[in-house]
């Protein structure tokens, strides 16, 4: 008996060293950051001043945000300074970021959608920007309510 609580702590400590962190999961065009890498780096920390809480959006969870994506850009056009063809039937032309963050208790997801990287391997490293205008724009999921919103386009300088 004594044999089994002394290996218990040593086994719990082994299996607990061996569990691969949580990586970041992506596409082609998209990334969404784990948890333990939002955290490490602080990548909202910057806009969300009480982010205390970062989670891991699933390949579900993108797929839920870009589903309902055209319709939610195409009803907040005015938000875009384009010409030509509108965002929302270009959205392939866009590289994306996700972070999964904690707000008011409810998990929303912050997407960043971004043209040009400026040289940042952004599959790892967090893009902003300031100016750039509708290259460049950002949005927030919530995914217990399936609610898009705070659509944010950068401006042009």
């Amino acid at each position: 008996m004594l044999k089994t609580r002394k290996a218990f702590p040593v086994l719990f400590l082994f299996l607990t060293a061996c569990t691969p962190p949580a990586t970041n999961v992506g596409g082609e065009n998209w990334v969404a950051f784990s948890a333990e890498d939002a955290q490490a780096d602080q990548m909202l920390d910057w806009l969300f001043i009480d982010v205390v809480e970062y989670w891991s959006p699933t390949e579900a969870d993108i797929q839920a945000v870009e589903d309902g994506l055209p319709d939610y850009l195409q009803e907040n056009q005015s938000s875009f300074y384009i010409t030509g063809s509108p965002v929302w039937e270009r959205l392939n032309e866009y590289n994306r970021q996700y972070v999964g963050v904690v707000l008011e208790s409810k998990k929303v997801i912050f997407a960043n959608y971004f043209c040009d990287a400026t040289g940042l391997d952004w599959k790892k490293e967090f893009v902003m920007v300031l100016d750039g205008g509708a290259c460049y724009f950002q949005f927030k999921f919530s995914t217990d309510s399936g609610e898009y919103f705070g659509l944010q386009v950068n401006g042009e300088a």
